[in-house]
This record gives structure tokens, sequence and C-alpha cells, in this order.
């Protein structure tokens, strides 16, 4: 008895902290970038060829809608981490078949190698750590998996070279710029991975 006890406890305690903890813990919203989703869901959906099962994560989903897109596409194994309640609730309502956890600033609560993609549907520059995070990439990402995300385009700075230096530090490199209809689309690899 007392042992389930403690386990009541703790998983109380547990919930209290993740009630109460703060929203901007993994990204500030951009609001002003909400208008490149469609765009950047485009994309992928067009451009983006998946395997069965492929294990694909997706940070910053909202609701979960584009990647059930890309499900329908080819069934994956999907994976959802956001740091809104509210839009993890709504997904987990709508497709409860995919995997949801909610975003921490701490290690991201996934096994090493695991992903295939790491699909990022937030602009990149509203990360609050981002060399914390792009070494959390580096140990969940598989050897021959990607990491994607977008910018939207702006001429006046020189991205290629700040995103450069953060990936290098992981050796993870930049394997493609794409730039379609006002964003910049990256695609970042693992060094040496053909």
């Amino acid at each position: 008895m007392e042992q389930n006890e403690k386990k009541l406890i703790s998983k109380w305690e547990k919930k209290i902290k993740f009630l109460n903890r703060t929203d901007e813990v993994l990204y500030r919203a951009k609001n002003s970038d909400l208008l490149f989703i469609p765009i950047f869901e485009k994309f992928l959906v067009s451009y983006l060829m998946l395997k069965y099962h492929q294990k694909i994560l997706c940070i910053g989903c909202h609701t979960g809608k584009w990647i059930n897109t890309l499900d329908q596409q080819t069934n994956i194994k999907g994976y959802i981490l956001d740091q809104s309640i509210r839009n993890l609730q709504v997904a987990m309502h709508i497709y409860p078949h995919y995997n949801y956890e909610i975003a921490s600033s701490e290690l991201l609560p996934y096994r090493n190698n695991k992903f295939h993609y790491i699909l990022i549907n937030q602009p990149f520059d509203t990360f609050v750590d981002k060399e914390s995070l792009v070494k959390e990439f580096k140990r969940i990402l598989k050897k021959k998996g990607k990491i994607i995300f977008y910018y939207k385009i702006n001429l006046f700075v020189n991205r290629k070279k700040q995103l450069e230096s953060i990936f290098g530090l992981v050796d993870l490199e930049i394997e493609n710029i794409t730039h379609y209809r006002g964003i910049e689309i990256y695609e970042i690899k693992n060094k040496g991975v053909a």
C-alpha cells in the first residue's frame, strides 16, 4: 500500500510540474510565420519521399494535420513533439495513433538513433537554445537521417554561414537549400554520409 501511495504522489508531482511550466520552453511563438506553415507542408507533401514505417518526428506540429497528410501518402510512424498542451490535446483526439510528447528544455525524450526524419514546423530562429537542441537532434537522428526545417527568406542575413557554424559543432552539415514560395528549406544530414 505504501509503495502505491509513493507512486501516486510521484505521478501527481510530475503532473503539477508539467502544468506549471512556462510556455516558451523550446521555442518562441511567432505568429507572423504561421503564414508559411501551409507552404512548408505543401513542399513536404510534394517532394519528400518517405518509405513504409519510417520514424518521423514532427516538432511544433500544432494539431498534427500535416504529419497526418504525410502518413496518408506513405504509412509512417509519427511522433509529435510540441510545447503547447492545447495543440497536443487537439491532435491526440483527432489522430490518436501517433506518439505524443510535451517539449521540455532538457533532453528530448527519445532514444539514440531513432528517427529517419526530424521535421521542424517552426522557423528555426524561434528556438530558445539552438546549440543544445542541435546536440539532441544529432543524438536521436539515424546515421542516414535528415533534419528539415524552414526560414522566411531574408536577403540581408547569411543564414547558411550561421547554420553551418551551429550544426558543424556536432558533425552535421547542410545538404540542400531550396527556395520555395517565400521560404528557404534546409535539409541537414550527418557529415560524410551519402
